[in-house]
């Protein structure tokens, strides 16, 4: 059309406008409207979705005593989620022809929503194998029986703190996790040496399963449980049903501490032991003793019975 419009002049009038051959380049025009829409209907939407992000952050939950130190679970899957559902309109607006002016922007808030996502959901793998295995090692009998993966949990413990303080200090979701780069190498590395204490750990039960074969009729945070509280053998009490078809309680020798005395089932009948069950050194071993003196002394029992029964 080669026409200029001065639409800052005192004297710029609708009649300029009419009085160009617009008509002549109607579709151009049309086209041109258009596109202008379109771009700031994407625009819009492409503003709703960082405004979104500006304003979302991570929230924490107590671990014990220990402070702040994990990801609360409802609000970090909510996260997730809206992040899937930002994600949806990016590549709506990715797809969309008109975008021409704010292409590398979404593509680049499509990497920060889709990196966002993979280190979140790495953060909750390392964050639920850490709690599992924190019971284990930080102050409980089983880190004395595995020193060296004991020393590897408290590396990885350190690592964890540091990654939960700098969360508290950056608790928007995309600046804490794509503003430092270690967080992408720093989680994959703790799940590895989570791992290796997990495998050193399952190998470890699988022992004391092969000693005592009525381990594995209980699930590893129960036998776990059993184990990490082996240095006190009065503990053992509210496990004993779980690993005899029907010793509910034992009675302990009350001058010494470590004697069991006699076997008690859940109908209340006792069965006083030939000889006394020492329980001390590891539990699955004394546990063993127990399991054949009151089977032992349960036989004694039916074979006086019988012996009474024949002579009557």
């Amino acid at each position: 059309m080669n026409q200029d419009f001065d639409v800052h002049s005192e004297t710029f009038k609708l009649s300029n406008i009419m009085e160009a051959p617009l008509l002549k380049y109607k579709e151009e025009i049309e086209d041109i409207c258009i596109s202008a829409v379109k771009e700031k209907d994407i625009e819009q939407k492409l503003k709703l979705v960082l405004a979104e992000w500006d304003n979302r952050y991570f929230t924490f939950a107590n671990f014990k005593s220990r402070g702040e130190l994990l990801l609360r679970g409802d609000n970090t899957s909510e996260i997730i989620s809206l992040a899937e559902d930002s994600l949806m309109v990016l590549a709506s607006l990715l797809n969309n022809r008109y975008n021409g002016p704010f292409k590398e922007l979404i593509q680049k808030w499509v990497h920060n929503l889709s990196s966002t996502i993979d280190i979140i959901e790495s953060w909750l793998t390392v964050q639920n194998l850490w709690v599992y295995l924190e019971a284990v090692f930080v102050g409980g009998d089983i880190a004395k029986q595995l020193p060296k993966e004991a020393k590897r949990f408290s590396n990885i413990d350190k690592s964890w703190m540091k990654i939960m303080n700098r969360a508290h200090e950056v608790p928007n979701v995309v600046q804490c996790c794509m503003g430092d780069e270690a967080m992408v190498r720093l989680l994959p590395h703790l799940l590895e040496q989570l791992e290796i204490c997990q495998k050193s750990l399952t190998g470890y039960l699988e022992k004391k399963r092969l000693i005592f074969p009525r381990f594995f009729f209980v699930s590893d945070p129960t036998l776990l449980e059993i184990l990490g509280q082996a240095s006190d053998s009065h503990t053992i009490q509210s496990h004993l049903l779980n690993v005899f078809d029907n010793i509910k309680s034992v009675l302990f020798q009350e001058t010494i501490y470590d004697h069991i005395l006699a076997a008690i089932s859940r109908e209340g009948d006792t069965i006083e032991l030939d000889n006394p069950v020492v329980t001390e050194g590891n539990v699955e071993v004394w546990l063993n003793s127990l399991l054949m003196e009151s089977q032992s002394s349960l036989h004694s029992i039916i074979r006086t019975a019988a012996e009474v029964i024949h002579e009557e």
